[in-house]
């Protein structure tokens, strides 16, 4: 059987929320686990207080340290480099908790990065309210109402995050207008969903209600790309994470994103990535 990126999913017993202090002890007693490349099928949060940790997420490294938190979201690659006496808080919970407006925002991290900034009053709101949710989930005292109590808790920081992530966004955005970066919000969720199936730049105009020729210079002018490059990175991204952590041929990658032809796959990831399939895969087999 290939070998695929593993997987990871909350326990059933967990809620579909797992709150935890993370420490250095933490990361030993489960680092079989999160030491190695995985994806996760929840969103997860790790905020620290104290000390620093490095992590690799879809091939970038990413450090973190206090006045800074870490936000994943389902399906990309991750594991923990190293973590030097770090202490704070991690979170994993149900993606499916997340309403469609938040979800719309929280899915750019996949474009902006998994580190948010955060200020001083920011930090300490979202510490209070990790403690609160901490010790409402280990002490059952209100019978029927303890799992909507722990919920309705997450709800609270997914729009606290939520509303740190939109106004950092804003500050990179706001030369645009709110059209345009409507657009772009839209057509990146879109080809999110899509990539696998549709490869046709007119097809996503006419998902769209736009012309071709609109959403081009839309999408050109607020990321530098155009829709059908666009079309390509997301592609790429995804094969980029099953060379690096599958077994899977290259014939079998291309036609798991979406190539009917390897040789036209291998020419478009050359020209994405600057390396060829072989060699990006080559590359990660000291990891």
């Amino acid at each position: 059987m290939k070998t695929i990126i593993p997987l990871k999913k909350l326990n059933e017993s967990t809620l579909d929320i797992m709150i935890d202090k993370m420490n250095d002890g933490f990361v030993e007693k489960i680092g079989r686990e999160i030491t190695k490349s995985h994806r996760n099928d929840f969103c997860a949060c790790i905020l620290p207080n104290k000390g620093k940790g490095t992590f690799f997420v879809d091939f970038k490294e990413v450090y973190l340290s206090s006045g800074f938190m870490l936000f994943l979201y389902p399906g990309q690659v991750q594991r923990i480099i190293k973590t030097q006496k770090i202490e704070g808080w991690v979170l994993f919970f149900d993606h499916n908790l997340i309403d469609d407006y938040s979800r719309s925002v929280l899915e750019e991290s996949l474009y902006q990065g998994p580190v948010l900034t955060l200020s001083k009053d920011q930090k300490k709101w979202l510490f209070q309210l990790m403690e609160l949710l901490y010790d409402t989930s280990i002490v059952n005292d209100m019978s029927t109402f303890h799992k909507p109590a722990i919920k309705s808790i997450v709800v609270s920081l997914i729009y606290k995050i939520t509303s740190i992530y939109q106004a950092s966004v804003t500050q990179d955005t706001k030369q645009y207008s709110i059209r345009s970066n409507t657009i772009v919000a839209a057509f990146r969720k879109l080809l999110r969903d899509n990539f696998k199936e549709v490869k046709s730049p007119a097809e996503y105009a006419a998902l769209m209600n736009l012309s071709l020729g609109y959403l081009n210079d839309t999408l050109k002018m607020v990321t530098g790309n155009t829709v059908s490059y666009s079309i390509q990175e997301e592609a790429i991204r995804e094969a980029q994470r099953l060379l690096w952590y599958s077994d899977l041929s290259i014939k079998e990658i291309a036609s798991t994103i979406g190539f009917d032809d390897p040789k036209y796959f291998s020419r478009i990831f050359s020209k994405i990535t600057n390396k060829s399939p072989v060699q990006f895969r080559q590359s990660h087999l000291s990891e």
